[in-house]
């Protein structure tokens, strides 16, 4: 292998490495609520509750899909629809529609029992 194959296989893996957690939390269900802001307010749901919520913008609706715990935009009257193909939302990887100001932002979950006990 010439040194060209070496480096396109070290930044094939290391982009391997750096997204493989982002791709776990798309896919893993999580426990917990969503934020819904648009600019007419905020709605907080829980994510155990299937459903879809409209957001009204400032360019039309955004529509998201709850459903096994986890959050999506299914359609927006915008342009590039970036935030229906962005996938679902995941604690620190909020969905965006900045056309609209609209956003979807994960909420962490209620722990169950004590997690750590201090003196």
């Amino acid at each position: 292998m010439t040194r060209g194959d070496w480096l396109v296989v070290v930044t094939v893996i290391a982009a391997a490495l750096l997204l493989a957690p982002q791709a776990g939390a798309i896919v893993a269900p999580y426990g917990g609520s969503v934020v819904l802001r648009g600019p007419e307010g905020v709605t907080t749901v829980t994510v155990m509750q299937s459903g879809r919520y409209v957001v009204p913008g400032r360019r039309g609706d955004v529509v998201f899909a709850v459903e096994e715990g986890l959050v999506s935009a299914v359609s927006a009257e915008c342009p590039d629809q970036i935030c229906v193909h962005s996938g679902a939302a995941a604690p620190g990887r909020p969905i965006i529609c900045a056309p609209s100001g609209v956003s979807a932002t994960m909420l962490p979950g209620r722990a169950e029992g004590l997690d750590a006990v201090s003196r």
